[in-house]
């Protein structure tokens, strides 16, 4: 049923935070630096605030607000995005692949994508400390609903202990690699306990449960009024008409 709802908030995804890379399999992902911060600017302009993914997901917000987050945990995250957001009073929310931490993204590369540094964990620590969240995208990033039952607890149970012994903070979301789930996969993160988890899946929040929460995916053409018309798009693909 559709309704005639306005101000609804969205959750932004962002993977890559830098100059498009025409050899990478997934180049889309990558978003310029200065294109990340004209999106930020761009919807602080529109009247839209930002917001806390955890408000979101609770249903605290209502209104023109944007939560961002960013999937795998890339070090061009911190470089550029990082301080991007502290400069405008903002925080996201940082899915994280534990085992790749200092790493790079291996399951990129067996797939024979361009290599990525990954975050270390003294910078998942210091954006943590400065109000970020850190989520959990697993321990190795792999198709969820594709792996035995033991693999899938030990994946989605030590990442969160592994982050939170990083942070010192306790893991409340979970971010399924690939968008990969099923409800076998969903009661895994449940009965981890977690609080929340999100999706690939294009949407708004109010058109989902808590563990299947739909976001909007920022490529790296997404300036400003086609970040908006995408978001338009995400509200009606959730029957909602404003």
């Amino acid at each position: 049923m559709q309704t005639n709802q306005t101000g609804t908030p969205v959750v932004l995804l962002y993977h890559r935070i830098g100059r498009p890379k025409l050899a990478s399999l997934v180049a889309g992902q990558y978003v310029a630096p200065w294109l990340f911060r004209s999106g930020l600017d761009y919807l602080t302009a529109k009247g839209w605030c930002g917001a806390r993914l955890a408000g979101i997901a609770a249903r605290l917000c209502d209104g023109d607000k944007f939560a961002v987050t960013f999937d795998d945990g890339y070090l061009s995250v911190y470089e550029h995005a990082f301080p991007a957001m502290v400069e405008r009073n903002m925080t996201g929310t940082v899915y994280v692949v534990s085992g790749a931490i200092g790493g790079i993204n291996e399951w990129d590369r067996r797939a024979g994508d361009t290599r990525e540094p990954m975050m270390t964990a003294a910078q998942a620590r210091e954006m943590a400390d400065a109000g970020f969240e850190i989520g959990s995208h697993t321990v190795n990033h792999p198709h969820l609903t594709l792996i035995p039952d033991d693999q899938l607890e030990q994946e989605i149970v030590d990442s969160k202990r592994a982050l939170e012994d990083i942070i010192g903070k306790e893991v409340i979301s979970f971010s399924y690699p690939y968008g990969d789930l099923d409800e076998r996969v969903t009661q895994a993160v449940i009965a981890a306990g977690y609080k929340y988890a999100v999706v690939t899946k294009l949407g708004v929040p109010a058109s989902g449960g808590a563990f299947e929460i739909p976001r909007v995916n920022v490529r790296w053409n997404a300036i400003g009024p086609l970040l908006m018309r995408k978001i338009r798009r995400a509200k009606r693909a959730s029957g909602i008409r404003n």
